[in-house]
């Protein structure tokens, strides 16, 4: 993910839009590699989207900067990191339209603010935006596909939801997640730490992660989570009970507690 905004960067705003995208993506099998923040500044943008395109990610999604402002930069900045141009197209233009008379605006003078949500990258299509004015964006780059949305966290939900989880869905195929997560008390983090390595090494594949949530009545407390990943259903829930109940065992082995057991019901991609 490449996040677009100053606001981001200055604290003015909290990027509750990698929180959403990157729990979203998890239960449903994948995961962000990377989440990577830059200004609203052409440079900076044109970089970070090389650097992105460097991973040979399936997908790059591009957040933030499609608006009507000066600010409002991604896709010059996009333009100038792969050397194309950029193009007014026709079928945006016509999605903005259809937007403004959707909401009795048929009328409205499409200015030229406005005819900048629509001059795209050469190459690359429009995507339909439900809820905004500006159309998402998508271009392939170099076999990374490239979804731009707009900042605004409902629009950009609303795309990712019915145009980029779809095409992420049908790529990468049936994936299952089983996640499981144990609060703990009565041992500190470094002492469960060996434990954790052990089960990494016995389970590679497996996403383990302790969280520390202090000391209450005398006692350190701490959150533990549990995933596995598998194509197969059974797979994923299997290896996952696996790994908890060899971690149970160690935990009670000294002397500690697990208070509470919360597992989710294999989910993923159907």
């Amino acid at each position: 993910m490449l996040a677009v905004g100053r606001e981001l960067l200055i604290g003015r705003t909290l990027n509750t839009n990698a929180q959403w995208m990157g729990r979203r993506l998890a239960r449903k099998g994948t995961r962000l590699a990377e989440i990577t923040t830059v200004d609203d500044d052409l440079g900076e943008i044109a970089a970070g989207l090389k650097g992105c395109l460097g991973r040979r990610a399936d997908f790059v999604i591009v957040v933030g900067g499609l608006g009507p402002t000066p600010d409002d930069m991604t896709l010059k900045g996009i333009s100038k990191g792969i050397r194309m141009g950029l193009r007014s197209n026709e079928e945006a233009l016509s999605l903005i339209r259809e937007h403004y008379a959707r909401r009795n605006l048929s009328t409205i003078e499409m200015t030229p603010a406005r005819k900048k949500m629509a001059t795209l990258p050469v190459g690359a299509k429009p995507v339909r935006n439900e809820v905004g004015t500006a159309p998402g964006v998508r271009l392939e780059l170099e076999g990374t596909t490239v979804f731009c949305l707009p900042g605004v966290p409902s629009e950009m939900k609303s795309i990712f939801r019915e145009s980029v989880e779809p095409e992420i869905t049908k790529r990468l195929g049936k994936l299952y997640r089983k996640c499981i997560s144990l609060k703990i008390e009565g041992i500190y983090e470094s002492a469960l730490a060996p434990t954790i390595e052990s089960e990494l090494r016995r389970h590679p594949d497996a996403y383990i992660k302790s969280h520390p949530r202090g000391i209450k009545e005398g006692k350190s407390r701490i959150e533990l989570d549990v995933a596995m990943v598998s194509e197969d259903r059974e797979t994923a829930e299997e290896s996952a009970v696996q790994i908890v109940r060899e971690i149970k065992s160690e935990i009670e082995a000294a002397g500690a507690t697990v208070v509470s057991e919360r597992g989710t019901a294999p989910s993923g991609r159907k």
